[in-house]
């Protein structure tokens, strides 16, 4: 059955790549706008972390366009990842913008190990991209599926950049050897995770756990964290962002540093989150660990 169903995705993918690209881009936009109108618990959760978040200042209009921008915004990242399979570098460069990039360069020249951290914010697709043909190639953590053949055309797509693709499962030691080679990883840091596996912030305003992974490797080997964020622009175009690396910070109270870096790290993340609000990925259950209440008020909602 999983073979079947392999054939049937790669038969979609062949189709869409050969189809015209107005054509291919409408049937996406066509596909998020079915994801509003029909994945009703998402909308419910995308409207309870909004209602969180803003302590109910939004609009119903305001809730509303998110939800759809976030269905967009989520197809946008397949439409992106196929297309990729197939975009040449004058494109490619013509697409997408960057900003600041002189930070991470003046960073590689002297040697430093760098770490990037960034959010499901804005096509993460493009960026990732972009970063690993014209900069330098990265170390990637992915999630695992259930399905291996999808996992392999997915990992396959994303190294003919250049990534260095790995799962989250046993990931930590691929990075530590990354980072004793003075080499460069990303991490998405925005999920929600839970007191054994990272420490407690104030994210947008509100209480949440946020992955340690990235700052017990900054202190370890004394790594430079540098947010970045990609927004999506009008027309299918792109702006990268930069921002102003977290320095290495290393004390005797590892406890300490780990809870300052952390929360520099969700400092950073939030910004860039409320620069523009619509990109960011809403649908996920992200204040769950101490606002589950949020995801309940509705017993069809959990």
């Amino acid at each position: 059955m999983k073979k079947l169903v392999y054939r049937l995705f790669l038969i979609v993918v062949f189709i869409l790549r050969k189809m015209p690209r107005f054509i291919r881009r409408s049937f996406f936009r066509f596909i998020a706008y079915l994801g509003y109108v029909f994945a009703k618990k998402t909308n419910k959760v995308i409207e309870a972390n909004l209602n969180l978040v803003f302590e109910n200042s939004l609009s119903k209009k305001e809730i509303k366009e998110i939800q759809k921008y976030s269905y967009f915004n989520m197809v946008l990242w397949v439409q992106s990842m196929i297309e990729n399979l197939d975009v040449s570098e004058k494109e490619l460069k013509e697409t997408v913008t960057i900003e600041n990039e002189e930070t991470l360069i003046k960073l590689r020249k002297e040697n430093k190990p760098i770490i990037l951290i960034s959010a499901h914010y804005g096509n993460i697709e493009m960026m990732s991209y972009y970063f690993n043909k014209f900069l330098f190639p990265v170390y990637q953590v992915a999630r695992e599926s259930n399905f291996n053949e999808i996992d392999e055309f997915l990992i396959k797509a994303r190294e003919a950049s250049g990534s260095k693709i790995v799962f989250k499962s046993g990931a930590l030691k691929t990075l530590v050897k990354a980072m004793m080679k003075k080499e460069s990883v990303s991490l998405i840091i925005d999920q929600n995770t839970n007191s054994k596996d990272g420490k407690e912030v104030e994210f947008l305003g509100k209480r949440a756990y946020q992955t340690s992974s990235s700052a017990l490797l900054a202190r370890k080997f004394g790594a430079y964290i540098v947010p970045i964020a990609v927004f999506n622009q009008d027309d299918y175009k792109y702006k990268i962002k930069v921002y102003e690396p977290i320095i290495p910070i290393k004390t005797d109270n590892e406890i300490e540093d780990l809870k300052h870096i952390s929360q520099l790290e969700a400092n950073a993340i939030s910004d860039i989150i409320l620069e523009d609000k619509k990109q960011w990925f809403w649908p996920h259950k992200r204040f769950k660990s101490h606002y589950r209440e949020i995801y309940e008020k509705n017993p069809n909602n959990k």
